[in-house]
């Protein structure tokens, strides 16, 4: 299975990133059997971890990020030692991010400060997304043109 290579290669870290995808709450009228399956084997192997840590032949670190902690398996997160939630960016995180992002792309009359103020409730995803189509946007604009041309 997939951690075997962890465990041989120890200390090491698994990164299991939307664990939601895989790791969903079981029973589900919808659940595919293979699906199950999978589930079951992953707790397996997470018993496994565990058991050796507790053993003191541990050194693999398993860290799982998600968006929908409420839909994740009741008998993972028995497993999963912390939780910590990593909050949506304020204001001025989302600030620092546009004007990261945007650098010198900003037309003088938007600031990154009016952009983060329309932006409330946006994931560092979300403005990383937006700031990126708009980047592309005047690229387009002029693809556009230039096809437009092309054609008359």
């Amino acid at each position: 299975f997939f951690l075997e290579g962890p465990r041989h290669n120890a200390p090491s870290t698994i990164f299991l990133d939307e664990i939601d995808a895989l790791m969903s709450a079981r029973g589900g009228s919808g659940e595919h059997e293979a699906s199950r399956r999978m589930k079951t084997e992953l707790l397996i192997q997470m018993d496994g971890l565990l058991r050796n840590d507790r053993e003191g032949n541990g050194g693999v670190f398993v860290l799982a990020a998600t968006n929908l902690p409420w839909e994740l398996d009741l008998a993972l997160l028995r497993r999963l030692e912390k939780r910590i939630l990593v909050p949506l960016p304020n204001a001025d995180a989302r600030a620092a991010m546009f004007r990261t992002l945007l650098e010198s792309r900003l037309a003088p009359e938007v600031s990154a400060d009016f952009l983060a103020a329309q932006t409330e409730g946006f994931s560092g995803s979300d403005v990383a997304v937006l700031a990126k189509e708009a980047a592309m946007r005047p690229l387009r604009r002029l693809l556009h043109v230039l096809d437009v041309g092309e054609v008359g």
